[in-house]
């Protein structure tokens, strides 16, 4: 069924490449969100989070999403939109770099504190990021593949997500019982709580 469902021998060669970027793509997402994204409240919760704080981990996105999405629709208008989705992306995951410090430079509140301004920073090019693929996807897929490369990134993204997010609860079970300091994706999980 797999190979079925992966089968590119219907696809014509000059497409071939670009499909399997944007499939490993969203491997790339299911990963980062399935792990980092999907603990991250569970993280600030260990450090000592408030519900506020936690919610506003969780709603920083959306925020900034709501506040800037016709402005950034707009600004990828008005460039290649390749390289417009590529310098978002860049951006927006240099920010989960910037988590890796986070236990040496602060305590648990710093820490939480750093955690939803880095969120909320973030957002601002995942924005751009989020308008501007869906012309991406647009202009690299033509209308006869969209349905079947959008429905293998979904596979994709499902598979990745299932093995990412069940790899960290087993990590997070196991490093919680530990006495040894571990680490996921550079950020201390043994946090106190």
């Amino acid at each position: 069924m797999l190979t079925r469902l992966f089968r590119q021998s219907d696809i014509p060669r000059e497409y071939r490449a670009n499909f399997l970027h944007l499939y490993l793509d969203m491997g790339w997402f299911g990963i980062l969100s399935g792990s980092a994204v999907n603990f991250l409240a569970i993280y600030a919760a260990r450090l000592g989070a408030s519900a506020l704080q936690i919610g506003m981990i969780g709603a920083a996105s959306a925020v900034v999403n709501l506040l800037i999405a016709i402005p950034a629709g707009r600004w990828v208008e008005k460039r290649n939109t390749g390289q417009a989705v590529f310098w978002s992306s860049v951006f927006y995951r240099l920010g989960y770099a910037l988590w890796i410090p986070l236990p040496w430079l602060f305590n648990a509140q710093g820490q939480i504190w750093a955690l939803i301004v880095l969120t909320f920073l973030m957002a601002v090019p995942l924005t751009p990021l989020g308008v501007g693929f869906n012309a991406l996807f647009a202009e690299a897929v033509p209308s006869d593949y969209r349905a079947h490369v959008a429905g293998v990134r979904n596979v994709v993204l499902s598979v990745a997500y299932i093995v990412s997010s069940s790899s960290a609860a087993i990590f997070w079970n196991r490093s919680r019982s530990q006495p040894a300091t571990r680490s996921f994706l550079g950020l201390d999980f043994s946090a106190r709580r």
